[in-house]
Formats: C-alpha cells, structure tokens, sequence
C-alpha cells in the first residue's frame, strides 16, 4: 500500500519569521532612542564671577549748545541792510541788520528839538529868579517841563537802537531769516546765535526715575555716530517739574571739551546712580525666566536667582549663585531638570 507523504503547510514559517523579523525592527528602534536619550545634549557655559556692578538708569537725549538765541526784533519796519551771514563768528553788541528808522528819526529829531526849547526856557527863567524877577513856582514849573522833555527825547533816543538788530553775545550765526526788504516783524525771529564753545545734553527721564537722580551724577555717553566709543559726562541740571502728558523730566548733561559730538545728534546716556564693588554677576545671557540653569556632575539643574543691576553684557546676582558655578547660556527649550549636558567647544562668556 503506497503512503502520501506529509506536506507542511509553506505559508506558516514565513509569517513567524516575518513576525520575529518585526519584532527585531522594534528592539533596535528601541533601543536607538534609549540611546539618543542617554547622548549629553551640548550647552554653551560661562562661570559667574565677582566684580563691579554699576546701576545706572537709561535715558534717550539731543546734543544741543548751552547758550542759543533767537534775535527777534521789538519792532516792525522794513529790513534795509543785513550785515552777516550764516556760520559767521560774531562780536557780542555786533550790528547783525539795520531797520528803516526814518519815522522813528523823525519823532526823535522832534522831542530833542522840544528838549533844547525847554533847556532854553528853564535858563532864561532861572536867571530871572536869580534877579528876583520870576516867582519860585515859575522856576519849579520851569525845571519840571525841562524835565519831562529831557525824558522823552532820551525815550526816543532808545528807541531808535530798537532798528539796530544786535548780537546779544558772541558766537556764531547759526541761521539767517532775513533779507534787504522783507519787513521785520516784532518777535519773529531774524537770526539764531549761538555760542559753539559750550555743549550739553538734554535728556529724558522717566518719572519713576527721577527720584534716584540728583545733579552732580556721573553720566555715560554713547552717539551711534561713534560706535564703540563712550563719553564721560555728568549731571549739571534736573528740571524741577516734569511733563505730566509724557511722564517725563528733564535732565541737562554736560559734554567733555573736545568730544566730537555735535548739536543735533542723538545720544543714549547711562545716569549712575550706584556703583558696588566685589558684587556677583552671571551673564545675562544665562537668565531666563528669573532662573539659571546650572551644570553639577555633568547636569542640569534650574536654579532661581534674584538680581540687581542688569546690564547687556552681565547682570548682578544678589541670591541663587555662588562665585565660580559654571551656567549654560541660552538655555535650549529640551532642557529638563536632571538633563546630562555636554558643554560645547569654544570658550564660553
């Protein structure tokens, strides 16, 4: 009797092979991601260090001159002659245009005509007086005519330099607004004067400022202008009222002789208002969120911080950190407490 053989189903050995080969796929996974876990995750560090903390407050302002001036005539007449012209150096008391004074002559001609009549008469009458002549009352009445007309020629006399357009000092015509028949108004202005020996500059101050501040500050300058380049100054004037639309002072800052500063230009300034010597400082870099993260036995550790004076560069630790920790800079956002962290090459702040 022939015997059929057994045939074993094909399909089943492949399918657990497969499943075996899968599950193979999965614990390799697995354990590549347990491997990446385990990777320290490279941080930038700097190490905090003792030194000076300087707290000053912030305040934006303009380079202008001390002394300025704004020649407006008192008087409106017709300019005739206009004697300087723009960026000249002028004298103090110098003739910078002359208005047309005929009508004003003319009035003065008058009065002193008017005064030498009645010197003419007090004479004449203090002779008679004198030769018993004319009563006392007629000398007085004399003397008091003489008097008056004597003022108002003098009067007119001083108003005929009102045509006289004059530097109040010297300095340098910075503007001309005038020229030969255009007609001079009272008050507007002719000419702008000012004196190119002397700077200051006038800033702006938060209110919530200004009760730190008193004059005699020290002051940093800084001009885009000039970058990398500071400039000593100080804290000459503090306006005793403030601007209540803008919650602003107003401070006055000098300007070291020879500085290339010039009007016009912005400057930031830094008012100190307390310098601390051997203090705490961590980069500012390393703060986030009023925390530091700090590296012990090669890991992470978030680490909350109080500051002071806070600066670009370097910001005062007033508690959290002791001297010589080494912090990780721009922590990364896959930092967790615990994390194993790797400090990357190159120096750190």
């Amino acid at each position: 009797m022939t015997q059929t053989p057994e045939v074993a189903p094909v399909g089943t050995p492949f399918r657990r092979i497969g499943v075996l080969i899968a599950a193979g796929l999965v614990l390799a996974a697995t354990g590549g991601l347990a491997w990446l876990s385990l990777k320290p995750l490279p941080v930038r560090t700097a190490t905090t260090s003792r030194g000076e903390a300087v707290e000053a407050v912030y305040a934006s302002g303009v380079v202008e001159y001390v002394r300025q001036a704004r020649v407006a005539p008192v008087v409106s007449a017709p300019i005739l002659r206009v004697l300087v012209q723009e960026g000249e150096a002028v004298e103090a008391g110098r003739l910078l245009a002359q208005l047309d004074d005929g009508p004003q002559m003319g009035t003065t001609l008058q009065l002193e005509a008017q005064a030498a009549q009645a010197r003419a008469a007090e004479r004449r009458v203090r002779r008679l007086h004198e030769a018993g002549f004319a009563a006392p009352a007629a000398l007085e009445d004399a003397v008091n005519q003489l008097r008056a007309a004597e003022a108002a020629a003098q009067s007119a006399r001083a108003r005929q330099d009102d045509y006289r357009i004059r530097a109040p000092f010297a300095g340098r015509v910075l503007r001309r607004e005038a020229e030969p028949g255009d007609l001079a108004r009272t008050g507007s202005p002719m000419f702008v004067i000012a004196d190119p020996a002397a700077l200051r500059v006038t800033a702006d101050i938060d209110e919530r400022d200004v009760g730190r501040l008193s004059t005699g500050l020290e002051a940093v300058l800084q001009s885009d202008a000039f970058p990398g380049r500071t400039f000593a100054s100080q804290v000459s004037e503090l306006t005793p009222q403030g601007d209540s639309a803008s919650r602003v002072f107003r401070a006055r800052l000098t300007v070291p002789a020879g500085a290339p500063l010039r009007p016009g230009m912005t400057v930031e300034a830094n008012l100190v208002v307390a310098r601390r010597a051997g203090a705490l400082l961590a980069p500012t870099e390393a703060l986030s969120d009023g925390q530091v993260w700090v590296i012990h036995k090669g890991r992470a550790y978030a680490r909350p911080v109080s500051t002071g004076a806070r600066g670009v560069d370097r910001t005062e630790i007033l508690s959290g950190l002791t001297s010589g920790e080494t912090v990780i800079l721009s922590p990364p956002s896959r930092l967790r407490e615990g994390s194993r962290v790797q400090p990357a090459a190159g120096p750190g702040r």
